[in-house]
């Protein structure tokens, strides 16, 4: 059972671990998307500034030399001529800066892209790791309960061999622990008796000697004499193995676990007396 525990722990951990890497690749799905937003965007901006500075190339060249020198000596006065070189300044300073411009987005795009497939490369062998040994952990969990199941069974198997082993030994002690009952009230083969059947989890052995566990009963010897197999409904085989200052008459008292004792209570039953 221990080791069940610590399966079941190591289970849950694993489980919180595969959760936390979905959802770290959930968020990094949501950053791919946004990174493809952003390059787009770039990619636009950038569009527009080229097709802005082929228009203003195409005006400058239309009206005539570049050169700055030609400018200043072919210009009508001081003042064109220096509106023409401004202008050609301001074309060549905007050509660098969509140059620089490209040139960062295209690196950052290759950085990203390569840190994003980075990222993805681990999180998926993190991803696959976390679910095998999730899937390890599960099937070691359910071949240990299966384990456990059996050796309840086995247990519980055992437990009713043993009392029926004590019942022998518990028709002995009865003589001695109430008189005898009526060569009437002696059973004879299988009959049904009415009682009010409660419950107890005491540790320790029986008045007659025997340990307690599942299948003692404690009854009034007047009434079922110590030794005599039962059936119970809702509880099952039993052997009459104990006797208690409260059990009186048509009452018996049947041993279980605190749980299930709690869920029993008291109740009225009618029992197979063999």
């Amino acid at each position: 059972m221990l080791s069940l525990y610590a399966l079941d722990s190591r289970l849950q951990a694993w489980n919180s671990r595969v959760g936390s890497l979905e959802q770290e690749a959930a968020a990094l799905r949501q950053r791919r998307i946004a990174l493809r937003a952003a390059l787009s965007a770039a990619r636009a901006s950038l569009k527009i500034s080229q097709h802005r500075l082929a228009l203003e190339l195409r005006s400058l060249y239309e009206q005539g030399d570049v050169n700055t020198l030609a400018v200043m000596l072919g210009a009508q006065s001081l003042t064109k001529g220096l509106r023409q070189v401004d202008a050609l300044s301001r074309v060549a300073e905007q050509g660098k800066q969509v140059v620089a411009a490209t040139s960062a987005a295209r690196s950052r795009l290759l950085r990203l892209q390569s840190r994003l497939a980075a990222e993805e490369h681990r999180l998926e062998a993190s991803l696959a790791a976390a679910r095998e040994a999730e899937q390890r952990l599960a099937s070691a969990a359910t071949a240990r309960r299966a384990y456990v199941s059996s050796l309840q069974a086995r247990e519980r198997a055992s437990q009713v061999r043993s009392v029926e082993a004590h019942a022998q030994a518990a028709q002995q002690k009865s003589r001695q622990l109430a008189p005898p009952a009526p060569a009437a009230a002696a059973p004879t083969g299988k009959r049904q008796l009415t009682v009010s059947a409660t419950c107890y989890d005491l540790p320790g052995r029986t008045a007659t000697g025997m340990p307690v566990g599942q299948g003692v009963v404690a009854v009034d010897p007047s009434v079922i004499p110590l030794g005599t197999r039962l059936y119970i409904p809702g509880y099952g085989n039993g052997v009459a193995a104990d006797v208690g200052g409260g059990i009186k008459g048509a009452t018996i008292d049947l041993w279980m676990t605190p749980t299930q004792c709690g869920a029993w209570g008291r109740k009225t039953v009618t029992i197979t007396v063999f």
